[in-house]
């Protein structure tokens, strides 16, 4: 218990497991190959879904050992329009989601676990990056591989009240979303495409100009950014002596790309396995992998609506009295939502390409090779 923990990467995962690390007085050093906390985010906003679990997602903060001290606003009202133009104000009975900054910004919820880690006595190495531990135990948090859903937009200021307003049209975000989340005269506007990546700036520009038509709004000092989600199933520990959280483990919401509480929640039993040497394999299993492919079975639901489709789920929506019970029922694991991801894991095929090393004896950070136990869910495919 006194050998140094070693954390891959500075990401949410890996900075939730270094903190609770550290309050189990363990030596902790993060390994981060940028100068800086969320580097590769540029002060968007992005959504903590609140509809998943039963739990809120402040307790569910707490209860996986992080405070709150970044910008974590609730929104309880979503605007939807359709593909056909109509809107859909609705309301919800608790907060829908709460929307934090990514960035290294000091509102960010990177640079805020930052600080939280510091203060435990977590030690954090910048431009260092690690290809290989070759003693002691490392908990890999790397992010995304490679993107099997990416998201294109702009953040920019504006006078507009604060909102969030979604749109659903497979013209701009094809098998998915566009949004537009506005907090304190900031606003992040982009399109998700789960499909025909080749052709982002196209549904971009076509999902802006349907935002301008939809929204009054003035766009002021706009910056484009992209971004890029991961979702696979692979083995989630080696040797006994790596352990893989966040989307290095595949750990991605299937449905809508909603992460951020899979990779903090990994990231917090990643911690409970080495503190109390429990089974990580069991303990995600239990916490984490059936939602994961009630996700899954959700992505092949969603996918097959088509616009027409959308229309109809949003009329049903306007008529119910607990929308967020709605959703959460979609989360639920159930025998058909069993029978629809034997169908999905045969249809879903992640992008990442499963490079591995030569060694015999596997010491690298960044591949699965070596002496391991089961994978999680189901196996690994590959286009």
């Amino acid at each position: 218990m006194n050998e140094t923990v070693h954390i891959i990467g500075a990401g949410p995962a890996g900075l939730t497991a270094a903190i609770n690390l550290a309050k189990a007085n363990l030596d902790v050093v993060v390994h981060e190959q940028n100068n800086d906390v969320g580097l590769r985010f540029n002060g968007d906003f992005q959504g903590l879904e609140n509809w998943s679990t039963g739990d809120d997602t402040i307790d569910f903060l707490r209860s996986v050992g992080i405070s709150v001290n970044f910008l974590c606003q609730p929104y309880s009202e979503l605007t939807v329009f359709t593909p056909s133009g109509s809107r859909h104000l609705v309301k919800f009975p608790r907060p829908l989601f709460y929307l934090v900054e990514r960035g290294a910004t000091g509102a960010s919820l990177d640079n805020g676990l930052k600080q939280q880690a510091i203060s435990t006595g977590v030690k954090i190495i910048w431009n260092d990056k690690v290809e290989e531990v070759k003693q002691g135990k490392a908990v890999v948090a790397t992010g995304p591989k490679s993107a099997d859903a990416i998201a294109k937009g702009i953040v920019f200021s504006t006078s507009h009240n604060d909102a969030a307003i979604t749109f659903v049209d497979n013209r701009i975000a094809p098998k998915a979303y566009a949004y537009l989340l506005i907090n304190g005269g900031k606003a992040t506007f982009a399109t998700c495409l789960f499909e025909d990546f080749k052709n982002e700036r196209t549904y971009f520009e076509s999902a802006l100009e349907r935002m301008r038509k939809s929204v009054e709004i003035d766009i002021q000092e706009p910056k484009e950014f992209g971004g890029f989600v991961n979702f696979f199933f692979k083995p989630v520990t080696k040797g006994n002596r790596f352990w893989y959280v966040g989307e290095s483990a595949g750990f991605q919401d299937g449905l809508w790309g909603f992460g951020m509480r899979y990779a903090m929640m990994s990231g917090y039993l990643a911690a409970q396995s080495i503190i109390k040497g429990e089974s990580y394999e069991r303990l995600v299993e239990e916490r984490i992998e059936k939602i994961l492919e009630v996700s899954v079975a959700d992505r092949l639901i969603f996918s097959l609506l088509g616009n027409r489709g959308y229309e109809k789920a949003l009329s049903v929506v306007d008529n119910l009295e607990d929308p967020i019970a709605w959703l959460r029922k979609w989360y639920n694991p159930s025998t058909l939502k069993t029978v629809m991801f034997q169908v999905a894991k045969r249809w879903y095929h992640s992008r990442l390409i499963d490079k591995q090393c030569m060694h015999v004896d596997c010491d690298c950070v960044w591949c699965r090779h070596g002496n391991q136990p089961h994978g999680h869910g189901m196996e690994s495919t590959k286009n």
